[in-house]
């Protein structure tokens, strides 16, 4: 399959199990930022990078239980939700889903394994980012160049690293293993990956432009009357474009193995029994 027709097979796992995923998504991290966004409607609408720098205004201290919902929500919550997303996704793939598996089981297992994995993929890339700049600067590049260097580094590895949490939970590998791996699953398919991203990328940018322009202009302020209604947007939202994504590149990482000829449907059966 090419990109569309990966898209396309994601989509419809997705539209068969859009409404389970919307309400899991929006009870495990949609309703805390609607509390954040309750306690400390400034944190709310800028989120930690209203922490963080000078301001060009002024603006009162972040109350301490926003900014512990919010290292809840970065640090727990939110691998949790895509582990939960992931199985789920790839299970939905089977020609026979197992039936009576609930979608949550004892995924929250995984939630410290997915959040090491970005931290590994982080502590990687950082440095590259960091010589790469460094060389540009050195060599005199102009600001633009510079800038566009991060940019660039994320189309070339993006693809390549896109079914890492697939590889996970689909492969139990965990740390470097799961980087590898998505690595070497998406050798010679890179156009198929970047394709599918960003086939991917305009679905939810047309899902979210007109809740976008709600938010943008009903309700632009930190406030506590429009940081409510907007974060329950910007929830329902997410309840649906993240799910979306784990169901696209699940059908991805389904493709992209049965073109290296290792889709093994048992196998990928008992790895995901282990968060039944």
């Amino acid at each position: 399959m090419g990109a569309a027709a990966t898209v396309g097979a994601g989509l419809r796992i997705w539209a068969k199990n859009w409404f389970a995923w919307f309400l899991v998504t929006l009870a495990m991290t949609g309703v805390v930022a609607v509390i954040i966004a309750w306690v400390d409607p400034w944190t709310g609408t800028f989120g930690v990078q209203y922490w963080v720098g000078e301001p060009p205004f002024s603006r009162p201290d972040p109350t301490p239980l926003a900014v512990i919902l919010t290292l809840v929500l970065a640090l727990f919550l939110g691998p949790w939700e895509i582990v939960v997303l992931t199985r789920s996704a790839l299970r939905a793939t089977f020609s026979e889903p197992p039936a009576g598996r609930a979608i949550i089981g004892r995924t929250i297992r995984g939630a410290h394994s997915i959040l090491w994995i970005f931290v590994l993929l982080g502590i990687f890339l950082m440095p590259v980012v960091l010589l790469l700049v460094g060389i540009a600067r050195a060599t005199g590049s102009t600001p633009g160049i510079v800038a566009f260097i991060p940019i660039a580094l994320l189309l070339w590895a993006g693809p390549r690293l896109a079914t890492l949490t697939h590889v996970f939970v689909g492969e139990d590998a965990r740390g470097t293993r799961a980087i590898a791996g998505a690595w070497r699953l998406s050798r010679g398919a890179w156009g198929t990956s970047l394709g599918t991203l960003l086939l991917l990328l305009l679905v939810a940018i047309a899902l979210s432009i007109v809740p976008s322009i709600i938010v943008g202009e009903a309700f632009p302020s930190p406030v506590i009357g429009d940081a409510i209604p907007r974060a329950v947007i910007q929830a329902l939202l997410n309840a649906i474009t993240t799910p979306m994504s784990a169901a696209v590149v699940a059908a991805l990482y389904l493709e992209l193995r049965a073109r290296k000829g290792v889709l093994d449907q048992q196998a990928l059966q008992a790895n995901l029994a282990r968060f039944d």
